[in-house]
């Protein structure tokens, strides 16, 4: 067995010996894209669906949750917490998620301009029965969540908290993506490995993805393309997640010795802020589906790839490269985002009435 193969190795063992939650549709799938590896001029493109993870149309967030409350069911916990926009996917997969398991989902979505008509991933999160408690847009979530939560542990309840403000369930979420990368290496070969794997991650996402390349030694480059700026609340500086990939090594029994150098990620793909369409994100959309038939989200994995396809375009990324980009789901945004959407198809490609 090479070195690799036993490093491999020793981390699966490790990963197995967390508490988990078994709920996600895993190993998801790894396309090739070759139409649109040529269009951008020879890379060797590939696509890892987690958008395929089966719960509540899927998403990167299943794949944490399974570690996440699997560590929350082990500790006693008997509800969970999140808060974000009114869109959030993570909500949506928490929401169903807890319908699966018989676990109360408490939510402070903010009451934004996405919040009406109730559609999208809002219309999910109430169809799967979380318990909503909404807040006014632009309040903090964090502190909802805190506000929350010791109401309900004043009623006798053991609340678990997730999402922004809770770093121990970040580093959680970490780790689910060092499974996700090595899924990638047994799905190319081990003699494969990518020279780059792109996502969209303010956090952790990218830092498993990190933790892995780093415990395995490979040279792969992992870029993660920050759907917010530093204005938002939930934004993740390198700084916070080379913390979350120091942490989440540790919990897996590893020291890393990794600083905010060692971590690109990128807000040049943000545009006019996070849940808002850029031109650059839509373009990419429309790419992916009409090259490969793959659906992309019009505010979060949109924007993902359009970092992708801008770094092949300045030649960071170089013609035979092998490319991954990790796609994180969101795919219910596509229908509260209709307008946008048509509005950049434009000309003969808009539908008509």
């Amino acid at each position: 067995m090479s070195e690799r193969a036993a490093g491999i190795e020793e981390l699966k063992d490790r990963l197995a010996r967390l508490p988990r939650a078994r709920f996600a549709h895993l190993p998801t799938p790894l396309d090739r894209c070759p139409r649109l590896g040529r269009e951008l001029g020879g890379v060797d493109l590939w696509v890892k669906r987690d958008d395929a993870t089966g719960m509540a149309l899927g998403g990167n967030k299943t794949r944490q949750l399974e570690f996440i409350l699997g560590h929350a069911l082990s500790h006693g916990y008997d509800c969970v917490i999140q808060g974000a926009a009114s869109q959030s996917n993570h909500a949506r997969q928490l929401a169903a998620i807890g319908a699966r398991l018989g676990i109360d989902v408490f939510l402070t979505p903010w009451l934004d301009a996405r919040s009406r008509p109730v559609q999208g991933n809002f219309l999910l999160s109430h169809l799967y029965g979380a318990e909503l408690r909404p807040i006014p847009s632009g309040a903090s979530s964090i502190e909802a969540k805190a506000r929350l939560a010791e109401e309900l542990r004043t009623e006798g309840r053991k609340p678990y908290v997730v999402g922004m403000g809770s770093h121990e369930a970040l580093v959680l979420a970490a780790v689910a993506y060092v499974e996700a990368f090595l899924e990638v290496l047994e799905q190319l070969g081990e003699t494969s490995p990518p020279h780059w794997v792109f996502t969209t991650s303010q956090g952790s996402t990218q830092a498993g993805l990190q933790v892995a390349v780093e415990l395995l030694g490979l040279p792969t480059k992992v870029v993660g393309v920050n759907p917010m700026g530093p204005e938002h609340e939930a934004y993740a500086s390198p700084e916070a997640i080379a913390r979350i990939v120091v942490d989440c090594a540790r919990l897996l029994g590893y020291e890393l010795n990794v600083g905010a150098e060692a971590v690109v990620n990128r807000t040049d793909q943000v545009g006019e802020g996070y849940g808002l369409p850029t031109r650059a994100g839509l373009t990419a959309l429309r790419l992916l589906a009409r090259t490969e038939g793959i659906l992309l989200d019009p505010v979060y994995t949109s924007k993902g790839f359009a970092g992708l396809v801008d770094a092949v375009r300045r030649s960071e990324v170089r013609p035979g490269e092998r490319v991954v980009f990790i796609h994180t789901g969101g795919l219910p945004l596509l229908f509260a985002y209709a307008d946008e959407v048509l509005e950049a198809m434009g000309g003969e490609d808009a539908p008509r009435s």
